[in-house]
Parts: structure tokens; sequence; C-alpha cells
């Protein structure tokens, strides 16, 4: 696993805790159609919320079991600051954005941030 990997990894892990502690955390899994859509971010079938963890961080965590590239480019943070409610998009805003950094710029993030990640 690369050192981007691993960093990629941390942050998905902070981005689920985050999700978790502002309750945008789904229990409830969409129908299976909902996550065959073909728009963009599922915007006609899920929510943001649902679409990070239903369909995001499972492609993302697979690419990491796989070993394989990582997208080069990434831009959630726009819908995520468009869709989740105020109150948690800081928190979980954070983290996209350090993702979308970290993939289209290769942007390392804060250590700050990092050590957030057990």
């Amino acid at each position: 696993m690369t050192a981007k990997h691993k960093i990629v990894y941390k942050l998905l892990v902070l981005l689920q805790v985050r999700m978790q502690k502002t309750d945008l955390w789904q229990v409830a899994h969409p129908e299976p159609e909902a996550l065959e859509s073909q728009e963009p971010f599922c915007v006609d079938t899920l929510s943001m919320e649902q679409w990070l963890k239903f369909v995001f961080i499972p492609r993302m965590q697979a690419l990491l079991d796989a070993g394989a590239p990582l997208p080069e480019a990434c831009a959630l943070t726009p819908q995520v600051e468009m869709q989740l409610p105020s109150q948690s998009q800081a928190a979980v805003s954070e983290v996209t954005q350090a993702i979308d950094d970290l993939l289209t710029e290769g942007k390392t993030p804060p250590a700050s941030l990092l050590k957030q990640v057990l």
C-alpha cells in the first residue's frame, strides 16, 4: 500500500467517524435500484450522506484493498456543501476537502487532521 493509499484510508475512516458523530451515518440500506443511478452522486435517488456511505466509501475501500490506482481527480466538497445540513457540513467537508486536495493536487492533509484517526 502506497503512502497515498494509507492517507486515503485514514481519511475514509475519519469521514465515517465524522458522519457518525453528526448523525449522518445511515443505517437503512437503500434499495438496490437507487444505487444504479447514472446521475453524478446518484442525486436523483440518494441523499449525499447515503451516497457517501453506500457508494463512495465502499468503492474507495475496494480500490485500497486491491492496491488499485486511485482517481486522479476528485470534487466531493462542492456537492457536500450544497446537500448536507449546515450544522453537519463543516465536520464532513473538512475531510472531503482533504480527500479532494490529496487526489487532485497531491496535497497532503494537515497532520492534525490525520492524527484524529487511530
